[in-house]
């Protein structure tokens, strides 16, 4: 094995290693939404800043709605299951962002957006697994 295949197989092996959650993808209304969070996975114990793309169907950024997310744990439902947060566009870019609260336990969870542009509303749910730490 050359040292450069060496090199190769070593950063394949710790880019593996490295849990590494690509941002999630939907389509609604005319609407692509890609959603990602920090860190990413998701980790239990910890808070996430969140980050919504909202793009037209020209791939053109929208910037003009007002968008926010709940976190919650379908079938454990709690107090703060209906509360929702409010995303900003500080940049007028179509990248909305907002902070998490804190995911305190492991199994799955759903970050729903929802969000209106003009007179268009949508809802959409984007799920998640967190495992427990070990």
């Amino acid at each position: 094995m050359s040292f450069v295949h060496f090199l190769a197989a070593i950063s394949f092996l710790f880019l593996a290693a490295c849990e590494f959650q690509p941002p999630k993808t939907a389509s609604v209304g005319g609407y692509e939404l890609q959603l990602s969070t920090d860190p990413a996975p998701l980790m239990v114990g910890q808070n996430a800043a969140v980050s919504l793309l909202i793009r037209d169907g020209l791939n053109q950024p929208v910037t003009d709605c007002k968008v926010r997310f709940r976190q919650h744990m379908p079938g454990h439902e709690m107090s703060l299951d209906n509360t929702f947060v409010p995303m900003t566009d500080p940049a007028k870019v179509g990248k909305y962002t907002a902070q998490s609260g804190e995911f305190r336990m492991g199994g799955d969870w759903v970050l729903e957006v929802g969000f209106v542009c003009g007179a268009d509303s949508h809802t959409v749910p984007f799920d998640y697994h967190l495992e427990w730490p070990e």
